[in-house]
């Protein structure tokens, strides 16, 4: 303590850090009940709010007076230490008082994020020395000559395809739920962000923040409230022509911004399992029907999809190449699918179940201690956690002023609900025994795990083809004894409609029949590279292996939270499933060259480009890429039971060619129709009315016959007077114009004139 005080700079730094604590203590006090005692006769604080000021500039201009040379970490260390006390005084008023400015909470905030800056920077600095080099890290000119010209332009090929094919017909579309973010939630993050009122910027409980973000400039061409659709006793106005120039507005800025970050997934997937297993998984991956659909509106998912499994890709890029721009890429692309959506907080779970998975297929062999593996591994999850909370925080403002929407966002968010108390059970149990049981606990589990571990890929294994196989079998056998279209059109309540097993294989149903044949084939032969000892040598299918086990562990998840899981809440899995068919694809060609001993293996620029040309061909038939369903599914079933608003369009196109149009009055369970429709367009069931007015057609779909059926219940029950039975008309033959999607004939969009 002596040798600290003879410094200069020391004693006037801590003379500094006591006058700002001084300060911050008396204006804490004014609004503190506590700290009565040292109240000041006051009535402005404005001289409070200057010596802040003062003590900020007095602070930096003494540790840059001191010192030598210009060095962040050391520079920002010292202005640390000196408003530490300032900011536990702080903390302490906060918690007694709300009575405070938000630029404080904002401060504090920030302190913790450049705390936990300059811990990271040591901690990393710490590590480098003893981590391995990545002896294939390139100069980014390298890297371009190493992929070569002809996969490069492959891969720009691909992206441009995927562009265009979301380009197309981008805005002849109208989307359930589209309206929630049109009318209000996208307009309202940026003017509370113009009003610097920013816990306004709460939009949603999804959040949906980086649709707001990706989407907003759409508002530089568009007013929100000049295209807002008006309900009025049941009846849809709209108040421009041009929808279709609104949507554009909208959905192209997004769909932009996906087919920029569309590349990524390459850059990723190279670093982690070489060019050819990339190339591969990247051509399934931007032909992909689903995925190209859902990128076409605004919706969470549309950006979900990109960024946790980017996360995920990344983090285990990172394991693999110990480089840690990697664990801070994965860091940084979780915080933004927390963003997006609240149920990527599964990756933290398998984030630290890779931990034990990690350490049985790739470490088991290179003699490190499993005890000091799991520290460094919960300091690796640590750092990542850190880096995607500090993403969270900059980038959604409600939280600077609402500290606590960062648990809602997290460990207290919907998707945690049921799994936070065992995940949190199990995380102080981890941190307990490693620092006051020397991981006895956890070294013993692990012995266990390390027995099976020959026997946890083959059941693995064996899980997912069984499960595949289950489904194929129950759809060929005509659902027969899960019907899985039923269970699937009420996801939130299948528990009342299905035992535990019938809910688990239903997630499969449109999942395994949503991806191309290609992809499913891939899924398929997957699980026979598990059965074989030395799968674990290849990074490839060892990563495969690894997202078999995330799909079956986010199905379990929404088993066990009563949800089934439709295509748009399992959309994260598909760019899985894509990686997981290219990587098999890529074995099995290997398999077959070494097989019937060709002389020269195929160049996967070549191999890609077959599946390049398949995927375009799929996607060029289907009309309604976010409806897909595999040609391998009989025609009459779908997977898009609860669909996005398919078809009504195409509706509203046929109403609109009919004379006098609009001086129609139609009746539809699809509100996109109403968005295209010239006429008039009832939703409601005021029977009287729509027969009064002169009701003239009515449109139903396959994906709504459940909930208008539910809606008349009572109605038809009561046989009130003047009913009109849309219900009946689901099932009717006598159609005016009929609309198959994707031709399914069990998902359809069906016109009738009405008739008394």
């Amino acid at each position: 303590m002596h040798t600290f005080f003879e410094s200069l700079e020391n004693r006037i730094l801590a003379f500094l850090s006591i006058f700002i604590a001084g300060n911050t203590l008396f204006f804490v006090a004014l609004q503190v009940e506590s700290l009565t005692l040292l109240r000041l006769p006051l009535t402005e604080n404005t001289l409070f709010y200057f010596c802040f000021v003062a003590g900020a500039i007095g602070t930096i201009g003494i540790v840059a007076y001191f010192s030598e040379k210009f060095f962040f970490w050391s520079w920002l260390a010292k202005i640390l230490v000196v408003w530490l006390p300032t900011i536990i005084i702080l903390v302490y008023g906060f918690s007694e008082s709300k009575n405070f400015h938000a630029v404080f909470l904002i401060a504090i905030g920030g302190y913790v994020i450049l705390a936990g800056l300059l811990a990271s920077f040591h901690f990393i600095e710490k590590e480098r020395p003893h981590q391995k080099i990545d002896s294939e890290a390139l100069p980014c000119k390298k890297w371009f000559r190493t992929q070569g010209l002809p996969t490069l332009l492959l891969v720009i090929f691909s992206t441009a395809l995927f562009f265009s094919f979301g380009a197309y017909r981008l805005t002849e579309y109208a989307a359930v739920d589209e309206p929630l973010w049109f009318d209000g939630r996208i307009a309202k993050y940026w003017k509370n962000v113009g009003e610097l009122d920013w816990g306004g910027t709460s939009i949603s409980d999804k959040p949906g923040i980086t649709i707001a973000l990706a989407a907003g400039p759409g508002l530089w061409f568009k007013s929100t409230k000049e295209y807002r659709t008006v309900h009025h006793q049941g009846e849809v106005y709209n108040l421009k022509n041009d929808v279709e120039a609104f949507y554009l507005a909208y959905r192209l800025p997004l769909l932009i911004v996906i087919t920029l970050l569309l590349p990524l997934f390459y850059f990723f997937l190279e670093r982690l399992v070489g060019r050819r297993n990339a190339l591969f998984s990247y051509v399934l991956l931007a032909t992909s029907p689903v995925l190209l659909g859902i990128s076409k509106i605004i919706n969470p998912d549309s950006l979900l999809w990109i960024f946790a499994p980017l996360s995920l890709i990344t983090y285990l890029v990172f394991l693999q190449r110990k480089s840690f721009r990697y664990l801070i890429f994965s860091g940084i692309f979780l915080g933004l699918a927390l963003l997006t959506k609240y149920v990527a907080n599964i990756l933290f779970i398998f984030f630290l179940g890779l931990i034990f998975l990690e350490y049985l297929f790739h470490h088991k062999n290179e003699n490190i201690a499993f005890v000091d593996y799991l520290k460094k591994s919960l300091q690796y999850i640590a750092l990542l956690s850190f880096t995607a909370l500090t993403t969270f925080y900059v980038l959604f403002p409600a939280v600077w002023v609402k500290p606590e929407k960062l648990l809602e966002g997290t460990i207290f968010s919907q998707a945690f609900e049921k799994v936070a108390p065992l995940f949190l059970i199990l995380i102080l149990t981890i941190l307990f025994d490693q620092w006051f049981n020397k991981t006895r606990l956890t070294t013993a589990l692990f012995s266990i795990l390390e027995k099976g571990r020959r026997l946890l890929p083959i059941s693995i294994g064996l899980i997912f083809l069984g499960s595949i196989l289950v489904v194929v079998v129950d759809v060929i056998s005509g659902m027969q004894p899960y019907h899985f279209m039923e269970l699937l059109a009420s996801p939130k309540t299948i528990a009342t409609k299905s035992d535990f097993l019938g809910a688990f294989f239903t997630n499969f149903y449109p999942f395994i029949f949503g991806v191309t044949p290609l992809v499913f084939f891939g899924l398929l032969i997957t699980p026979f590279f598990f059965f074989r000892r030395s799968f674990t040598e290849s990074v490839a299918l060892r990563t495969s292996f690894y997202f078999v086990i995330f799909i079956l562990l986010y199905y379990f998840g929404t088993t066990v939270n009563d949800v089934a899981a439709i295509v748009r809440y399992q959309i994260i899995l598909f760019p899985l499933g894509a990686i997981i068919g290219g990587v098999a694809l890529e074995h099995l060609c290997v398999l077959l060259h070494k097989k019937f001993a060709f002389k020269n293996m195929p160049s996967p620029v070549i191999s890609a480009s077959l599946f390049l040309g398949i995927g375009i061909t799929i996607l060029l038939f289907t009309p309604f890429p976010l409806s897909y369903a595999s040609s391998l599914l009989p025609a009459k079933y779908h997977i898009d039971v609860k669909d996005m608003g398919a078809g009504s369009f195409e509706a509203a196109q046929y109403l609109n060619s009919l004379p006098k149009a609009k001086d129609m009055l139609i009746w539809t369970d699809k509100d996109g129709v109403c968005k295209f429709f010239v006429g008039r367009c009832k939703r409601g069931l005021d029977y009287q009315k729509l027969r009064s007015e002169g009701l003239d057609y009515i449109v139903v779909s396959a994906g709504r016959e459940k909930r208008t059926t539910g809606m008349m219940g009572g109605a038809i029950q009561n046989n009130k007077p003047g009913i009109i039975r849309f219900d009946e008309y689901y099932k009717r033959t006598d159609t005016k114009h009929v609309i198959e999607i994707n031709k399914r004939p069990s998902h359809f969009v069906k016109i009738f004139k009405f008739e008394l």
